[in-house]
């Protein structure tokens, strides 16, 4: 009986990474392989074309094909670290998980018959979208639009040459890093803060200093410590509903930010990504210092979908043509589509609509999170009134790995605080999304319950 098209693929490929045969080598002909192996002659070339496509072997027409250099290693499913990593944990785990230590809503709370409408709308009259490049700067008239919508939300003025469509908040910030940094120049962060910030700020040779975030904003009695010492290039912070303590920078705050900013010639890099879950135009860098040394990121990912990957930057104009520049060469453009898309609902007054829906349920849910959280002892240095995200902590509990380990066998995964860490030890705590909580969890934070 002929070999199985799905018995031969993994058979070879299993030869191939066991090193077989060596690195540059011929395999044995096609008809070779039919003969020995009782496989079909489509079985043996589909296989063939598999491995090649996976790196394994190089095919040499009218030679046959041959082992890649690294065919005799066999690559893993995934890089090593990922295996236990929170994040990845949170963004690869399966429906079944109940995702409570994650950075985005539930997809309940995202009107989809709404967006869908939107999306008709839009495909109905930008047809061409679906198919070209979109511009480089971003779709004008969404620009307009930002403009419009920084203005009534952050009281920002901001032109559309002053703005920067991005593919999300990631890259907003991955190119404003790009930018600033040369390798070995001193960067301050919240910290906590976003780890994949850390990650990406290092990567652009940054040497990271942590500043602790408090109730009102970032310490700035730290800050100025440290620009004492040395002179530092950067700050890139969050102001409104700051990840993951939840917390809003103050206009008493943000004044003493901008002042170490002036004095010691550092920019400002303003993550606002939570700002729109504000119920009232939020106090911004940006608005205090007119965007002259504040760079203003922010993103729709967050409110609408995470896969629409629009962000914008607001910034100088002496720093929007070098971030032009940056953008065209690692992504050409937004999403055409996703551009206009999101100057509908705009437009129309959708999206204004959704969000005053998701403000309410958001400050709704926080209070009921703190109060089940209160109910069995846990604290939060920080108390939000909105947003997503509380900071907790247990005063029985110094660790809470183990608690977080009992957690997921309970399908129930959080956030731990070493994610969020840059040199201070976050063991106690936890980041968690009030979004994903519901009365039926509360049970499973119960301390006495987790030691029975």
């Amino acid at each position: 009986m002929p070999m199985s098209a799905d018995a031969f693929y993994p058979s070879l490929k299993q030869r191939l990474q066991a090193g077989e045969w060596v690195a540059g080598q011929r395999l044995p002909s096609i008809r070779t392989l039919v003969a020995r192996h009782g496989a079909s002659y489509h079985t043996v070339v589909r296989a063939c074309a598999r491995l090649v496509s996976e790196g394994l072997l190089v095919a040499q027409p009218g030679r046959g094909y041959f082992v890649a250099g690294q065919a005799a290693v066999a690559a893993p499913l995934a890089p090593e670290f990922t295996v236990n990593d929170p994040l990845f944990k949170l963004l690869q785990g399966g429906p079944q998980y109940t995702k409570l230590g994650c950075g985005w809503l539930p997809a309940a709370w995202r009107d989809t018959d709404l967006l869908t409408k939107a999306i008709r709308r839009t495909a109905r009259l930008e047809q061409h979208s679906l198919v070209e490049y979109g511009d480089i700067s971003g779709h004008l008239p969404l620009r307009k639009q930002l403009s419009v919508h920084l203005k009534r939300m952050t009281r920002v003025e901001a032109c559309p040459s002053q703005i920067l469509t991005t593919l999300g908040a990631t890259q907003a910030l991955d190119l404003v890093a790009r930018l600033l940094i040369t390798p070995g120049d001193r960067v301050f962060v919240d910290e906590p803060c976003n780890g994949n910030l850390i990650k990406l700020l290092q990567l652009a040779g940054a040497q990271v200093i942590g500043i602790p975030r408090l109730q009102d904003g970032p310490d700035v009695a730290v800050m100025a410590q440290h620009l004492a010492r040395h002179p530092v290039k950067a700050f890139f912070c969050n102001s409104t509903f700051h990840n993951p303590t939840g917390g809003n920078i103050a206009p008493h705050n943000a004044f003493k930010v901008l002042g170490l900013a002036v004095a010691h010639d550092m920019v400002v890099v303003e993550d606002d990504v939570y700002g729109d879950f504000s119920t009232t135009p939020r106090q911004t860098l940006a608005e205090l210092d007119a965007l002259n040394r504040v760079i203003y990121i922010g993103s729709f990912s967050k409110c609408l979908s995470a896969s629409l990957r629009v962000g914008y930057i607001a910034c100088a104009r002496d720093f929007i043509e070098p971030l032009t520049r940056l953008k065209l060469l690692t992504c050409v453009a937004v999403p055409a589509f996703c551009e206009r898309f999101v100057n509908t609902i705009l437009t129309d007054g959708t999206y204004a609509g959704h969000m005053k829906d998701l403000q309410q349920k958001l400050i709704a849910r926080q209070a009921l999170t703190q109060r089940a959280l209160r109910t069995h002892g846990w604290t939060f240095d920080i108390v939000p009134a909105g947003g997503m995200f509380l900071w907790a902590s247990h005063p029985e509990l110094s660790d809470l790995h183990p608690f977080m380990q009992a957690l997921e066998r309970q399908r129930v995964l959080l956030m731990p605080g070493s994610s969020f860490s840059v040199t201070r030890d976050y063991r106690h705590l936890a980041r968690i999304n009030c979004t994903h909580f519901t009365p039926a969890l509360e049970g499973l934070f119960s301390v006495e319950s987790m030691r029975e």
